[in-house]
């Protein structure tokens, strides 16, 4: 039985630590998302989860006092639902990846970064379904749904989770499978960590080309009506392994650009046939390539290097105007001053997969066909820190301004939820996102988590 700190720290197989003790770490991509912690267990094995979670008094204490458990995957989030005062659940450690080469499967432990992944799966000739930052880990982007550069071909990432093992909020570990718990596997494809902590997730692999045909083409902020009207054209022609991005920043000049960053999984012959009208824009700037494929999903990386405070929220959008990009380029122009490195990225995936599956088929709800932004707020320093979170908001108002009322209210894609998914004081902002699914999420939380162990993103509330 485990009575104290000093008794997990002898039945850990990974180092448990409190302040003070070499190796005490909780730090986050952000900085700002940080909280100082009682103690961090970094597992090393899927019984290191349970003993944490089992660790009786400890846990008592820790929510007799409101810390709550917290658990952090790759600690890629702004938000405080991956950090705690209480317990930390570090599941770093857990990054081993194995690739079933005739079941076209992958073993993945929560912990593996995108980038490792890659690169194991790709000797196989295969891809799992993961982002486009190759930093975050398949843990946390896999419950919260997972849409990236395979979503056009493959859907969610959720959606090709096919089972996996899951420490309850009591410390039993079980399976979650079509034959075993289905309504937990359920409840995990999209869920979040509303009901264990997942200690090896088994999903679908698929056929992956050794490259990809990349560009970078930068425009002046004056050319603004050019780029939407030849993206609007070029979505209605889009090809299910294309995507497109249109970031809104400042260039390294620290001048402000519109860049068309585009990837075609696919031959560069293809690729260019794709984004040749982009081309024929005459960009300023022009980066075109054929990249191997574990180059080509690191693209992304570059603003996820910047130091200092950072805080994201998402949108999204039904309509994709000129005239209220403008507007919301005047708005990020202002909000620039304060946080130089903030960007605008409306992210343009082939979405067609997702929204076919019925919404009732798995927790994720978002299968509507709206497009996503990410309003990111980096470089924050103190004097503007009170302040990001209203700027956020009204950036984020602006970019949905001229699309529907459902595009206005929704919070945006679930993972880029960090302004909301930690406000769980009552259950408004998970109703939104779990929408039609909520009720049964309800009843799967009653069952798995009636105590609310797991309470640290879009809170679910257990079933009366």
């Amino acid at each position: 039985m485990i009575h104290s700190v000093a008794d997990l720290k002898t039945s850990c197989k990974g180092r448990v630590c409190e302040p003070g003790d070499e190796g005490y770490d909780y730090s986050k991509w952000a900085p700002n998302s940080m909280i100082p912690c009682k103690v961090v267990v970094t597992a090393e094995e899927t019984e290191d989860i349970a003993k944490a979670i089992k660790a009786g008094p400890l846990v008592t204490f820790a929510r007799s006092q409101g810390l709550p458990i917290a658990v952090r995957g790759g600690g890629h989030s702004s938000s405080t639902a991956s950090a705690t005062e209480g317990l930390l659940i570090d599941l770093r450690k857990l990054n081993k990846i194995r690739v079933d080469e005739e079941t076209k499967v992958g073993y993945i432990q929560p912990g593996a970064l995108i980038r490792d992944i890659e690169v194991e799966t790709l000797k196989y000739g295969l891809g799992a379904c993961v982002g486009v930052c190759s930093q975050v880990s398949i843990g946390g982007y896999t419950v919260g749904g997972g849409i990236g550069y395979s979503t056009g071909a493959y859907g969610l990432a959720a959606d090709n989770l096919m089972s996996a093992t899951v420490v309850l909020a009591h410390g039993e570990i079980v399976e979650a499978s079509e034959s075993e718990n289905p309504d937990l596997l359920w409840g995990i494809r999209g869920g979040g960590s509303n009901f264990g902590v997942l200690a090896e997730l088994r999903v679908k692999l698929h056929p992956q080309r050794a490259d990809a045909y990349a560009v970078s083409y930068s425009f002046p902020p004056t050319r603004i009506n050019e780029v939407v009207e030849e993206i609007n054209k070029w979505k209605d022609v889009q090809k299910v392994h294309e995507t497109v991005f249109m970031l809104i920043g400042l260039g390294p000049d620290k001048q402000p650009y519109v860049v068309i960053n585009g990837v075609s999984n696919s031959s560069q012959e293809d690729g260019e046939a794709a984004f040749k009208r982009f081309l024929d824009l005459g960009p300023v700037n022009i980066i075109n390539a054929q990249l191997p494929w574990t180059e080509a999903c690191k693209l992304a990386d570059p603003p996820n290097d910047i130091a200092g405070g950072k805080l994201i929220c998402g949108a999204h959008i039904d309509t994709f105007d000129a005239v209220q990009v403008q507007k919301t380029f005047e708005a990020w122009e202002e909000m620039v001053k304060k946080a130089p490195i903030s960007i605008l990225l409306y992210e343009f995936y082939h979405y067609g997969k997702v929204a076919e599956v019925p919404v009732e088929s798995a927790a994720f709800a978002q299968r509507h066909e709206l497009m996503t932004v990410l309003c990111a707020c980096m470089g924050i320093g103190d004097e503007y820190a009170p302040y990001v979170r209203d700027e956020l908001l009204r950036l984020k108002s602006i970019v949905a301004a001229s699309s529907s009322k459902d595009a206005q209210e929704s919070l945006g894609y679930a993972n880029y939820g960090d302004l909301f998914c930690t406000l769980n004081e009552t259950d408004e902002y998970t109703k939104k996102i779990f929408k039609s699914n909520y009720p049964r999420l309800k009843e799967i939380k009653k069952k798995y988590d009636p105590d609310m162990v797991f309470n640290r993103w879009f809170a679910i509330q257990p079933s009366d």
